[in-house]
């Protein structure tokens, strides 16, 4: 029941908050991201793997260490960045605050963006937030940040400024996780996705068919040179050495229900609100690059850690539901209901039956649930 209770109660908020205006709207909504943020401060240190795995270490360590001595001594583990944030909060406040804010720093990004292009229909974000990304937040916490702060400069695609973009995507790769240069892609993925049917399409009429054997070739590769890779990686930092060995056994059948359930509403709400466009728009760009990334979660057969590189794709998932929740004639459209009821059923067999993330179920001392 708890669950309800930490999933539902952020979502009521933020469609009040969608229905209101002026400050009342923009406090409703600040209180909607603190659920998430409060449940994640006072959550056991068994919610979620890497809580015990580094995250509880860094404190402590940050609490009763120099700046110098800490950075130095935990350069190896996390990226300057969060080594820096971790010592900064480790001083001034507790390990529930520490762990508070950085759920903060992974749903405020986020959801605030989602805000920001869909006002009247961002209570899905966050509905979609909660059930898909929320549990990921409990456990990845660093690769998270990174992932969050890539999501917004996604609008200096929009605005055509990629040196700002590459400054966002690069500083997220610094300071808080290597693997943020994947958000590199965006930009070029965006300019071949839109320009599909529109003159400056590079292949001509040809181009929608080039995109997509652009990503087949891309997964291609990745199956074929996927443990090249994680070797790679793993000479290049002893974290991902672990790695080598940790290959799965099997498809992520969760996630092909997934992937072909998104791609259903997809299809279906561009031929119900979007057939008369005659290329890709912004907001179905949200749509793809999220059935992308569930296609990509099937990267876990080369090695548990491959299918984190999806995270940043399926961090769209709340743009794609906050579109499909626009008001039409004062109906919410079936679409977003139904890419809802499809993440409680995802959310329900990965995180509750198969115990994804381990953070099911969820436990607190400090609130009395055991």
């Amino acid at each position: 029941m708890i669950y309800f209770a930490i999933l539902g109660l952020p979502v009521i908020l933020a469609f009040l908050s969608d229905r209101s205006r002026g400050c009342l709207s923009i406090g409703l909504f600040v209180a909607a991201l603190l659920v998430p943020c409060l449940f994640a401060a006072v959550r056991d240190t068994s919610v979620g793997t890497d809580v015990m795995t580094y995250a509880y270490w860094t404190f402590y360590s940050a609490k009763n260490a120099s700046l110098g001595l800490f950075l130095a001594e935990y350069s190896s583990l996390s990226a300057f960045g969060f080594n820096l944030l971790s010592w900064i909060i480790a001083k001034l406040g507790t390990f529930e605050i520490y762990l508070g804010l950085i759920q903060a720093f992974t749903v405020f990004p986020i959801c605030c963006f989602a805000k920001k292009m869909y006002p009247d229909s961002s209570w899905a974000a966050v509905a979609v937030y909660m059930l898909l990304l929320f549990p990921i937040s409990l456990n990845a916490m660093k690769q998270m940040i990174a992932v969050a702060l890539c999501v917004p400069a996604f609008i200096f695609i929009e605005k055509r400024k990629p040196l700002i973009f590459l400054s966002v995507v690069m500083a997220s790769a610094i300071l808080f996780h290597q693997t943020a240069v994947v958000a590199l892609f965006y930009w070029p993925a965006v300019q071949s996705v839109r320009s599909i049917g529109g003159k400056a399409a590079f292949f001509g009429k040809a181009q929608g068919f080039a995109v997509f054997l652009a990503v087949a070739l891309i997964f291609g590769s990745a199956f074929v040179f996927g443990n090249r890779l994680i070797m790679l990686f793993s000479s290049l930092k002893d974290s991902y050495s672990y790695q080598v060995n940790a290959s799965g056994t099997r498809l992520n059948y969760s996630s092909l229900v997934l992937l072909c359930g998104t791609i259903l509403i997809y299809l279906f709400n561009r031929r119900s609100r979007l057939n008369k466009a005659k290329s890709v728009g912004f907001e179905s760009i949200f749509a793809i690059i999220s059935i992308v990334g569930v296609l990509a979660m099937q990267l876990n057969i080369i090695a548990d850690s491959l299918m984190r590189f999806s995270y940043y794709l399926i961090s769209f998932f709340p743009l794609f539901g906050s579109e499909l929740a626009k008001e039409d004639e004062g109906n919410i459209p079936f679409s977003a209901l139904l890419l809802i009821c499809l993440l409680i059923a995802y959310f329900i067999q990965t995180i509750v039956i198969n115990g994804g993330n381990e953070v099911y179920p969820y436990t607190s001392i400090l609130l009395g649930i055991n």
